[in-house]
């Protein structure tokens, strides 16, 4: 079953957000992952806090937890917290709780 890692975030660097695309691309290829969504998005329902969104999708939902938690993507986190404030999520492809 397929994993995802979902990111949910405002921009608060604007000259700097475009660093983290080319420094996660290599991290995630490592991780055989795959960028599914990066971009603003549109709230259809509720009071949505942030406006942009990335999801990767990985092969497994262990897959996906070992590459958030890769020393690798703990250090681009920091840049990240620079750059950016939101939260993340690790979801499973599919799930009846």
């Amino acid at each position: 079953m397929s994993g995802y890692i979902i990111y949910h975030y405002n921009i608060l660097d604007q000259q700097r957000i475009a660093e983290l695309g080319p420094l996660s691309l290599p991290i995630i290829e490592k991780f055989d992952g795959e960028l599914m969504i990066a971009s603003p998005v549109t709230c259809l329902e509720g009071n949505a806090k942030y406006s942009h969104m990335v999801a990767y999708k990985f092969k497994s939902i262990e897959i996906a937890k070992q590459f958030y938690e890769s020393p690798e993507s703990r250090e681009l986190a920091k840049l990240r917290s620079e750059i950016i404030e939101g939260y993340a999520v690790l979801v499973p492809e599919f799930c009846i709780a």
